[in-house]
């Protein structure tokens, strides 16, 4: 009975997206087309800082995320009483409508104006192609990376990594159920998406297309060159801001922390946790040093908006791991894995020195990289040569 409810769900989706499109296309046929459709749900700012980098782009959001209060043109981050009527009406009638008169999709995350969860997408993304339409999927994390595949990488190396965790803080995520549907997400990726941002360490995946390295996208207005707080006698302040504690290695930094501490090391240490996006950003101005994660290949957006705020950071990301880094952001923050929390720590407040020469050259690095109009640039000659 449940399989049949959501199979009627899903094929009245399909009719609705269908009916919307043919109904723009004979009333609405002169409509102007925009560049970019930019849909997905809400994670880290990316959505909001990619619609705000690309030019006459549509933003949708398909969820609410508590952290940050941004605007979108179409926001589906609604009370719980709405949600399945956006999801079986509205969302669809949407695509439909924006199918007619926009070429080109981002696809932010797993998420799509139709339920994917029994065919990763596969639906939505052929009636796009068969419109003749350019699909771009970006992933960010979870919802693609393989647990089994990673796992398995970790156990030949003999190393933790995020989903030695996960399975812990979210055991759903680390379900057969749900590694099928990365499964099917991948291979509906594969099939039809133009161009795949993913990391292929970081996320390793069942995707076996080429995919192009992740580029990352900051509000140049974020950009402050603070080296002052550097000179003379200060004390350190050392922000950590996990989003999941135990996955970003929050029990690894507080032990370093207490050992410093025991140690007599003078320091400020603030640790945010469940608090809005702009109280991390105020902390950030006033941050010597910022641990972002440690079993993580890849960057966070909070390492870059650390970077951003000429902050020193360490973080685990590590070029030798996954190689779509550029080798020169070692310069840029300090390597660290999980094992080396504690020693690279002292070791920048053994050197104030260093502090100021990793947060000179974080800053020059992200607003030579990331900073979001030379991101936009980066990004569009990578579809470009892609092409």
């Amino acid at each position: 009975m449940r399989a049949y409810v959501k199979g009627a769900f899903f094929r009245t989706q399909q009719a609705i997206v269908l009916f919307s499109f043919y109904f723009y296309k004979l009333f609405f046929p002169y409509s102007l087309q925009r560049k970019w459709v930019i849909a997905g749900a809400e994670t880290a700012s990316m959505l909001y800082n990619l619609a705000s980098a690309l030019p006459n782009s549509i933003s949708v959001n398909f969820e609410k995320n508590k952290y940050y209060k941004f605007e979108y043109d179409y926001d589906f981050s609604t009370s719980n009483r709405f949600k399945i009527f956006n999801l079986l009406l509205v969302r669809p009638w949407l695509l439909g409508k924006l199918a007619a008169d926009h070429n080109n999709f981002i696809y932010l995350g797993s998420s799509g104006f139709c339920s994917f969860y029994d065919d990763g997408r596969e639906w939505e993304f052929k009636f796009l192609k068969c419109k003749k339409k350019t699909i771009v999927c970006y992933y960010g994390g979870s919802e693609i990376r393989s647990f089994k595949l990673l796992n398995e990488y970790a156990a030949k190396n003999g190393i933790d990594v995020l989903t030695t965790y996960q399975a812990i803080t979210n055991p759903a995520l680390a379900s057969p159920k749900a590694e099928c549907r990365r499964y099917k997400l991948a291979l509906a990726s594969d099939k039809y998406a133009d161009f795949i941002f993913n990391p292929p360490m970081d996320q390793m995946s069942y995707m076996t297309s080429e995919t192009l390295p992740c580029q990352y996208f900051v509000d140049k207005n974020l950009f402050s060159l603070n080296l002052g707080k550097y000179v003379g006698t200060f004390k350190p302040v050392i922000v950590h801001g996990p989003s999941s504690p135990l996955i970003k290695g929050t029990p690894l930094v507080r032990a370093a922390i207490k050992k410093l501490q025991q140690e007599g090391y003078e320091f400020e240490y603030r640790e945010l946790i469940n608090v809005p996006h702009q109280v991390i950003l105020d902390n950030l101005k006033q941050a010597h040093i910022v641990l972002n994660e440690f079993y993580a290949f890849m960057p966070g957006v909070f390492t870059m908006e650390a970077l951003a705020n000429s902050c020193a950071v360490l973080t685990s990301a590590d070029p030798e791991i996954e190689t779509t880094l550029s080798e020169n952001v070692t310069e840029a923050w300090m390597v660290t894995p999980y094992w080396l929390v504690y020693d690279h720590l002292k070791k920048l407040l053994d050197e104030p020195s260093l502090q100021k020469k990793y947060a000179e050259a974080g800053y020059l690095w992200a607003i030579n990289n990331v900073a979001d109009d030379v991101a936009y640039e980066r990004f569009a000659k990578l579809i470009s040569e892609a092409r």
